[in-house]
């Protein structure tokens, strides 16, 4: 009998760690909308142990709220909303706060992605279970999703935006 090994809580070097992809993207009505895809960085010169990514990217998931994701067509679950997991410091820079875990990940600044979630107020996170290279192109992020997302390996959570953290 094999036990399963608990959803770790996401730890300073993963925060640190995690690739974080903006995008922002039309809606069907052609509205704007800001979205954060968070990965695990793909390793340059070793294997992946696939199977700890998983376990460290649903820590990451569980933490920010974000249940499996739904894609056009497919099945599962419209995504969560989440409080606050995302907010702008008085420095101007996007900040990610997980669950359980007084640290946050530093978004890369993208000033007109932070204003345009910023005005809209909410953000839609995706977690990848998989890893990602860091220096993905925005094809190879958009067949990640397409195929993460058929794979049924895509969490998501629609967070609002705080001014700062409270």
């Amino acid at each position: 009998m094999t036990t399963a090994l608990p959803i770790p809580t996401p730890t300073p070097g993963l925060i640190a760690s995690l690739n974080a992809h903006t995008a922002l993207n039309p809606n069907a009505q052609g509205r704007t909308y800001a979205s954060l895809l968070l990965t695990h960085p793909a390793p340059q010169f070793e294997d992946v142990d696939r199977a700890k990514v998983e376990r460290l990217m649903l820590g990451v998931a569980e933490a920010l709220g974000a249940v499996p994701a739904v894609l056009p067509a497919g099945t599962g679950r419209a995504p969560s909303f989440s409080v606050d997991r995302v907010s702008i410091a008085p420095s101007g820079e996007t900040l990610v706060h997980f669950n359980g875990t007084p640290w946050q990940m530093r978004v890369a600044r993208s000033p007109s992605w932070s204003r345009v979630m910023a005005g809209i107020g909410q953000v839609l996170l995706v977690v990848g279970l998989d890893e990602l290279s860091p220096v993905a192109s925005a094809a190879e992020i958009d067949e990640y999703i397409e195929s993460a997302g058929e794979a049924g390996r895509l969490y998501a959570t629609v967070s609002s935006v705080a001014d700062r953290r409270p």
